[in-house]
């Protein structure tokens, strides 16, 4: 191969790479888009600690009685405490959500109830569950982190 088209092919593979890099990084921090390590690494902090990976705190309408997910539900999504006005709170792991319910909880379906109270069947949810207030990225990235991290 001749070295002018070989410096060629050299600089058209690095532009091609670097227009990947750039569009996988806008990718990666549009809301909803995040990659999946991303979205599993906020989900877990909003679920374990009420906070995004990026230290902001989630809020409900009305104020939960808990500041994070995981103070109903336990750590590993198991749920059973038993709550004011007698609510026990959901298991919320993937036997729980997905293989045990009719219809299953999708995403969409798992971040409808974390919004807004309506579960998988159209039900509203008991009042003692949070109308949790959160960007478009946070809901999808702790509702993922539930379906899939939580066995």
């Amino acid at each position: 191969m001749k070295p002018a088209r070989a410096k060629r092919i050299v600089l058209l593979l690095a532009a091609v790479l670097g227009a990947a890099a750039c569009s996988s990084a806008s990718h990666e921090s549009s809301p909803g888009n995040s990659s999946a390590a991303t979205a599993v690494a906020n989900g877990q902090s909003i679920f374990q600690t009420g906070r995004d990976s990026a230290g902001s705190q989630i809020v409900a309408k009305p104020p939960a009685l808990y500041p994070k997910c995981a103070a109903c539900h336990r750590a590993d999504g198991s749920g059973g405490v038993h709550l004011p006005g007698g609510a026990v709170s959901a298991d919320l792991r993937y036997k729980a959500l997905v293989t045990e319910q009719k219809p299953p909880y999708t995403l969409a379906l798992l971040e409808r109830a974390i919004a807004t109270g309506i579960d998988n069947t159209g039900q509203p949810l008991n009042r003692v569950m949070p109308r949790w207030k959160l960007s478009k990225r946070d809901l999808h990235d702790v509702a993922y982190y539930v379906l899939t991290k939580l066995k």
